[in-house]
């Protein structure tokens, strides 16, 4: 058996049975010896932490490079933040918190950055802090981001998220925005509160995307339904959305009114439908139900019917004079459209005015993973 010394520089070893003597001497080299030559080796003695670090730390000429690995690389550079708030009696509460600078680093580069030239002009001490524009809970939320860990996860909560993506927006810190953001669509907001924050946030585009939803949203449910809070939260917008929706009853009273609101075949049917040898007797059925049964329906401005709604009713309303065949493909044209005509264009000028009222750029469909 064998017995792998490595880089044992300038040692002495001796074996006192055999009486023989082995210096090793060169640069981080590898040795074999004889096992039964070093029975009497001595115990080499314990060493100091200093003594072990100074051994890491030597020089180029044996041919080692000691690198600090930025991630577990602890500067031990602190700094002293303070924030202020004022409290509802007009007093101003000032809070002092004492970071790493290395905590800061991964997460917030821009701050770490700023901080650092701080500690070069003698700021972030105890006597000359520095002060950030976030109160106490904000600035706390987003340590507490940082320091996330499983035995002291942090609390996803709309305001502890809310706080975070007004800290990390302001520094840049990206990750605490897709962070803030994603955990904010995840609670699935009220559409009110998620188009205020499309207003508070307007610069990141990571919420531009919400208004698109949030708007349709808001104008499917009647006026009478948006609450004093929702319509402050929405104050902006709100007259758009006023106006689209009376726009809306507009087009549905057009529709209840006419006498044949759908055409009962469409041109590529016309064919077939010619087939019915009583097709006109269908065309004055269907009117008649349309009229008794079903306008008058698109006319509840409270809570009128949806078009997915208007199809169920057709599908389960009885036309007793109306050839079964001609109903078949009147709800089968009808299914293959997405709503009633002119509706998609009345909602898409509001979202794209909704947006221009907070400044959100024109910008394609959302992501289909984006979700509110």
């Amino acid at each position: 058996m064998w017995l792998l010394e490595k880089n044992s520089v300038g040692r002495r070893w001796e074996s006192r049975k055999k009486g023989v003597t082995v210096t090793v001497t060169g640069k981080s080299e590898l040795y074999l010896l004889p096992l039964n030559q070093m029975t009497d080796h001595p115990k080499p003695k314990s060493r100091s932490t200093e003594d072990i670090g100074n051994q890491m730390l030597v020089d180029k000429a044996e041919c080692k490079i000691s690198v600090n690995v930025g991630d577990f690389y602890n500067n031990n550079h602190m700094v002293v933040i303070q924030t202020q708030e004022i409290d509802e009696t007009g007093k101003a509460i000032y809070s002092r918190f004492k970071v790493h600078l290395s905590s800061l680093e991964l997460h917030a580069p821009v701050l770490a950055n700023f901080l650092t030239q701080a500690l070069d002009s003698v700021e972030g001490t105890e006597e000359n802090p520095v002060i950030l524009p976030f109160t106490t809970p904000e600035f706390t939320c987003f340590l507490d981001w940082i320091h996330d860990r499983e035995w002291r996860p942090f609390k996803i909560t709309e305001e502890s998220l809310v706080h975070l993506l007004r800290v990390s927006s302001t520094l840049k810190a990206d990750d605490g925005i897709s962070y803030a953001v994603s955990g904010l669509e995840s609670l699935r907001l009220p559409s009110a509160r998620m188009l205020q924050l499309v207003g508070d946030f307007h610069r990141l585009p990571e919420v531009h995307y919400w208004v698109g939803p949030a708007v349709k949203d808001l104008i499917q449910r009647p006026l009478g339904e948006i609450t004093n809070s929702e319509a402050q939260q929405i104050a902006a917008a709100y007259p758009t959305i006023a106006r689209t929706w009376e726009n809306i009853q507009h087009l549905l009273t057009q529709v209840s009114q006419r006498s044949f609101a759908l055409k009962l075949a469409d041109k590529d049917q016309q064919e077939e439908a010619d087939l019915c040898l009583t097709h006109k007797e269908c065309q004055k059925a269907w009117k008649s139900i349309w009229r008794e049964n079903i306008g008058y329906l698109l006319l509840d401005f409270q809570k009128p019917l949806t078009y997915r709604e208007l199809l169920e009713l057709l599908q389960n309303t009885d036309f007793p004079k109306v050839n079964p065949s001609c109903k078949a493909r009147m709800l089968n044209w009808l299914s293959r459209k997405t709503g009633y005509p002119g509706m998609k264009e009345l909602v898409e000028e509001a979202v794209a005015s909704i947006e221009d009222i907070y400044h959100v750029p024109r910008r394609g469909p959302a992501p289909e993973n984006s979700k509110v």
